[in-house]
């Protein structure tokens, strides 16, 4: 057998899933009355779990090289966030604990999402995802306390890419991107997610540590090559000083607010405030390569003198 091949197991001493040698077995009761040592069902079904990954883990084991993808998630200093890795080489970040408002505040100098994906733990123990198997509970959490709004803001010049989902762990939350820089979607999306909002907005947080707006001042939301993929949620919020389409994007009900605004996080209604620099010459753009296919589309360019340019396909149901 190949030595740096791993799988995980059920340590009943440490009450979590740890990697152990392929030829190990979990912690258990010992030896069972027919002599044959006991294995957990839970490293049982561990590994069959991570049985769905035999062409990239695989391979890598058989070349003796650890299975590992260059940190896309850094969170700022003094964040709750902690960014781990999962047993099959994702990032994960164990969220910081939310407010009384249910919301899970999180700062990071640098936030992309890499095709194989990212996980954000909002499961105070031990669970089950569709990315990475069973992961580990986040330590950050006290029972019962999981996230209703996730957000995930980043407070350095970096922009963000998001090339693969975005799950979210344990309970379904809510899930914002908030990046002044500018945000690129080139094949994204996301799991367990209720509602997904991407901005280049700061987040405006209400006196009780509700999530109430974002104020846009600049910034660009730019969708093109895989495009996004968010038929699986129920709500999709694109909020930015202007909106590129160059590529399609699915959802169930998409909102596209393109402005310099204060924007509602509830009702989505936009405020008009100063912006930085000069207007772009479209809040909206969707171009011959670009579409969007949803039940209901919301289409709102506030800023004066800016319009919106749909060569491409913008496709809701009759009425809507």
């Amino acid at each position: 057998m190949n030595a740096k091949c791993y799988r995980t197991v059920f340590n009943a001493v440490r009450g979590m899933l740890v990697a152990v040698e392929e030829s190990a077995r979990s912690t258990g009761k010992g030896r069972q009355s027919g002599g044959q040592a006991g294995t957990s069902a839970a490293s049982t079904s561990t590994a069959a779990r991570f049985a769905v990954l035999p062409v990239v883990f695989g391979a890598w084991c058989a070349l003796g090289l650890p299975y590992t993808v260059q940190a896309q998630v850094v969170a700022a200093p003094g964040s709750g966030a902690h960014v781990i890795q999962t047993q099959n080489g994702l990032q994960q970040v164990n969220i910081a604990r939310p407010n009384g408002s249910g919301v899970s505040l999180n700062t990071y100098t640098q936030f992309n999402v890499p095709g194989q994906g990212t996980i954000l733990n909002n499961a105070p123990g031990i669970t089950q995802t569709q990315l990475a198997g069973y992961v580990n509970g986040n330590p950050n959490l006290l029972p019962g306390g999981s996230a209703r709004i996730i957000v995930n803001q980043v407070t350095s010049t970096s922009p963000s890419t998001l090339r693969g989902y975005l799950e979210v762990a344990g309970p379904r939350a809510e899930v914002v991107i908030a990046n002044p820089n500018g945000i690129l979607v080139n094949g994204g999306g996301f799991i367990n997610t209720s509602r997904a909002t991407l901005t280049t907005g700061v987040p405006v947080f209400g006196g009780s540590g509700s999530l109430d707006a974002y104020r846009v001042t600049g910034g660009q939301i730019t969708v093109q090559g895989a495009g996004l993929n968010a038929s699986n949620v129920d709500q999709v919020d694109l909020i930015a000083r202007a909106v590129s389409v160059n590529a399609s994007v699915y959802a169930n009900q998409l909102n596209v607010v393109a402005g310099a605004n204060q924007v509602d996080r509830g009702t989505l209604n936009a405020t008009p405030i100063a912006g930085d620099g000069t207007a772009p010459g479209n809040g909206i753009d969707v171009s011959q390569l670009g579409g969007m296919y949803a039940n209901k589309i919301l289409l709102a360019s506030t800023e004066k003198g800016v319009g919106v340019s749909l060569r491409g396909v913008a496709a809701a149901q009759a009425g809507d």
